[in-house]
C-alpha cells in the first residue's frame, strides 16, 4: 500500500514537470521571451506563440493557455475582473549616458525630448559648454529602445542625427573619444568612461527604477488565470513554477543577460 502511495507521488511530479507550457507574447519580444523561457526551464515542454492581448486573454481564460507576457499593468478592480493573476518580474530602463568628463550630471525630460527632436543641439542651452551634441542610439532591437519610444518619446519621433551603435559596448566607445556625446540605451553595465544623468533630479539607480521614482522604464508582467477550474490542472502547477522563477533572486543574472533589470531584489 506504502509503495502504491509513494509510486502515485512519484507519478504526479513527473507528469507536473512534463506539462506542456503555452505562453503568449504580446510585447513583441518572442526572441527574448524564448531566451527566458528555455534558459530557465530547458527541460520543460514549452509553446511559445505571439497573439494580441485580447486574444491572449480570451485562451487564457479559456484555459487554452498557461501564461500572458505583457507590458500593461493591472488594478486589483481590473484583476478580479477578468479573474487573472499579475507578476511583474522585469523592468527595461531607458538610460541616457554621457561622458565621465562631462559635468552635467542631471537634465529634465523637456530638455532631453527637445535635444531627441532636434530643437536642442549643442550642450549650451543644457548647461554645457558651446559644443555640438553627438547623439548615439543603440539599435532597435536592443532592449531600452522599446521604453524610449512607449515611454518617453511616446506619439513623437526621433528627428535629430544621431549614430547607431550595435550594443552598449559602442556607446562606451564613444563616450570614451566625443566630448560631446550623449547616448540612449537600455540597462547595462556602464564602462567608466560613461556615466548614466539623472532625470529631473531622480538617479537611475536600481533602488529607483524598481520603487517607480525614476520614470522610463517600461514593466514586464506576466499573467495566470485565477479561474479555480484552472487551478486544480497539472499545467497550472507548472506554471506557478515557471512565475515562481521568473521572480526568484537565483535568476536575476539571467535576467539582466537579457538586458533588463530583474524584479527580485
Amino acid at each position: 500500500m506504502k509503495f502504491l502511495l509513494v509510486f502515485c507521488i512519484l507519478l504526479l511530479i513527473q507528469s507536473a514537470s512534463s506539462a506542456k507550457l503555452i505562453i503568449a507574447d504580446t510585447i513583441g519580444q518572442e526572441k527574448i521571451v524564448r531566451n527566458l523561457a528555455f534558459g530557465l526551464i530547458p527541460e520543460r515542454n514549452i509553446e511559445i506563440k505571439s497573439a494580441k492581448l485580447s486574444d491572449a486573454l480570451r485562451e487564457l481564460r479559456q484555459g487554452k493557455i498557461n501564461l500572458i507576457v505583457s507590458s500593461s499593468k493591472l488594478n486589483s478592480k481590473q484583476r478580479k475582473q477578468l479573474k487573472v493573476n499579475c507578476y511583474r518580474y522585469a523592468l527595461e530602463p531607458l538610460l541616457f549616458v554621457v561622458s565621465s568628463s562631462n559635468k552635467i550630471s542631471n537634465l529634465s525630460k523637456i530638455k532631453l525630448k527637445k535635444a531627441l527632436e532636434g530643437e536642442i543641439t549643442t550642450w549650451f542651452p543644457l548647461g554645457g559648454e558651446a559644443y555640438s551634441i553627438n547623439l548615439a542610439i543603440v539599435k532597435d532591437d536592443q532592449p531600452g529602445i522599446r521604453t524610449l519610444h512607449k515611454k518617453f518619446l511616446k506619439k513623437s519621433a526621433i528627428k535629430a542625427k544621431y549614430i547607431e551603435v550595435t550594443d552598449a559596448r559602442g556607446i562606451g566607445v564613444l563616450a570614451s573619444i566625443r566630448k560631446g556625446f550623449l547616448g540612449v540605451c537600455g540597462f547595462i553595465n556602464l564602462p567608466l568612461a560613461a556615466k548614466p544623468l539623472s532625470i529631473d533630479g531622480v538617479a537611475p539607480t536600481t533602488a529607483n527604477i524598481r520603487a517607480g521614482n525614476y520614470k522610463p522604464v517600461t514593466e514586464y508582467w506576466v499573467w495566470i488565470s485565477a479561474k479555480e477550474e484552472h487551478k486544480k490542472s497539472l499545467a497550472y502547477k507548472a506554471t506557478l513554477e515557471f512565475v515562481q522563477l521568473l521572480r526568484d533572486k537565483k535568476t536575476i543574472k539571467f535576467i539582466e543577460s537579457c538586458g533588463f533589470l530583474s524584479n527580485a531584489k
